[in-house]
């Protein structure tokens, strides 16, 4: 085969690739429109994707103690208490310390509509090669 035939079938290949990568997401995002990336060493995080979730109250961006506190005052009263304790950055700290992969509940949350709903949360730890922080992705879709 020659270098330029090579290089042709290689660049397909990102080319593929980055399609993929790019339905992929689209996929994941119609499945969970709600996707976080925390920070929990610089208790930070951001949303990823914010489309079509029935509460909107967090921001974009902040710490993540305040996100967790945001998220508890949408709970049900029967379930904020759950919520902090799952999610607080102590108890996931203590989980990605202990080689927990993921942490996840499924509770009633008060949309802006003011209607109940069940929801399903699903943290998912990460590492990355470019920090020693420990990272956190959050699905959060309604069931």
């Amino acid at each position: 085969m020659e270098q330029a035939e090579m290089q042709s079938i290689k660049e397909d290949l990102q080319e593929d690739f980055k399609n993929a990568s790019n339905l992929l997401n689209e996929a994941l995002f119609k499945l969970y429109p709600l996707i976080i990336l925390g920070n929990l060493t610089k208790n930070t995080y951001y949303l990823l994707t914010y489309e079509d979730f029935s509460s909107t109250k967090c921001a974009a961006a902040g710490t993540f103690d305040d996100l967790i506190e945001s998220g508890a005052s949408t709970m049900h009263d029967m379930d904020k208490e759950l919520f902090r304790n799952t999610f607080c950055r102590e108890n996931l700290l203590k989980e990605f310390n202990a080689g927990t992969d993921r942490v996840e509940i499924r509770v009633f949350q008060h949309g802006d509509d003011g209607k109940l709903r069940k929801v399903e949360i699903v943290d998912f730890f990460v590492r990355s090669e470019d920090t020693d922080d420990a990272l956190v992705i959050s699905f959060n879709r309604n069931i």
